[in-house]
This record gives C-alpha cells, structure tokens and sequence, in this order.
C-alpha cells in the first residue's frame, strides 16, 4: 500500500482588482504574498516537491517555497487557469453589466466565455495533470499551487460534486484543500481510493 499526499493551494491576491484574470499574467500584491506564506505555516508540513502553474501568480510564491524549504520545483502547463477570451483582463463589474454570465453558476461544466476556454476542456487538461502528479510524485507530499477554477475541477471530479455544488465551494486567496491517495492491489486488480484529508479556506 502506498500513500500520496496532494495539498493544493490558490494563489495569494494578485495586483489589477476584481477581474476576469485566467490568463493574464499579473504578480502578487504584497498581501498575496502574505497570505500564501501564512497559509504555509498554518499547514506546517514539509514537503518533497511543488508543482506550479506556469502563470507568475502561482510561481511568484511556489518559488519562494522552493527556496525556503531547499525543495524542488516543477512547473505544470496544465494547472494554468481558464483562458476567459474576450473577457481576459475585463473588470467583473464590466462584463455582468454588458453579458448574461448566469450560465458560468448555473451550468459550469458547459460555460465557455466569448473566444475562450470551454469548462470541459479545463476539467481534461487538470485531470491530465492530477494523473501525472500521482505517477511521478507517488508514495510523496506534494504541494500545488494553482487557480481556483482547476482547483474547483479537481475537486468536482474526485469528490464526485454536481455542478452546483461546484459552484457553491468557498476559496479565497491562499484557500487549500488537501487530498489523500491510497494505492494497493487486492486479488492482482490496482485499486485506488481518494479522501479529502482536510480544507482550509477562511481568509487571511
């Protein structure tokens, strides 16, 4: 039997305001970096690698944590957020104002922003990259740092969430959700069972 630990962790605030951000490649404000740092001591834990998304949000602070913890670091193409289209860098305000955006709650999983990137092609790539996580990094603690929306398809997966229950999850900046993977065979058959160990998400 083997046991994989994966904590995976939003991106503290970052600089340009309420926007529809996927994309766009904004840096940490100073808070955001105060806030991922003080979600990492909360946890307490050491870890043997961080996985990050590519965009400075993610990579700004997993490489603070690489550096502090002497820990390796690999970046993940696919932890990247939702490409928004023509909403990428648009204020929230802006876009409610102008378009029905009910559907991004009401039916997630069929959303698609105007020239963006389907859900369901979000939910395909995060999956790739849960799969690989665990083939590379089995039997480890592993400490991701990504985006709410990929954190929100993985948790729609694995805990086997409807949509609007999906929806509905809390996660603030530097919120974590941690997840425990246990590998065994019984009979010749690999089995595999996966458990949400715990959640953190009240704000910093």
């Amino acid at each position: 039997m083997i046991t994989t630990h994966i904590d995976i962790i939003r991106h503290g605030e970052p600089v340009g305001g309420r926007v529809f951000r996927g994309h766009t490649d904004h840096c940490l404000t100073e808070r955001g970096m105060q806030q991922f740092q003080q979600r990492i001591e909360r946890l307490g834990q050491c870890w043997q690698q961080v996985v990050s998304s590519p965009l400075q949000r993610c990579k700004q602070s997993a490489q603070w944590l690489a550096r502090t913890q002497n820990i390796p670091l690999s970046i993940e193409p696919n932890l990247a957020e939702i490409h928004f289209g023509e909403w990428e860098n648009q204020l929230v305000d802006t876009v409610m104002a102008e378009h029905s955006i009910s559907q991004m709650w009401q039916d997630p999983m069929n959303f698609c922003a105007p020239q963006g990137e389907p859900t369901a092609a979000l939910q395909q790539r995060t999956l790739v990259a849960w799969r690989q996580l665990l083939t590379a990094y089995q039997g480890q603690r592993v400490l991701v740092v990504t985006h709410g929306g990929v954190i929100r398809m993985l948790a729609q997966h694995l805990l086997e969430l409807t949509a609007s229950a999906m929806s509905k999850l809390s996660l603030p900046y530097a919120a974590v959700m941690s997840f425990k993977v246990i590998d065994s065979e019984y009979e010749g058959q690999a089995q595999q069972w996966v458990s949400l160990e715990s959640m953190d998400g009240t704000e910093l």
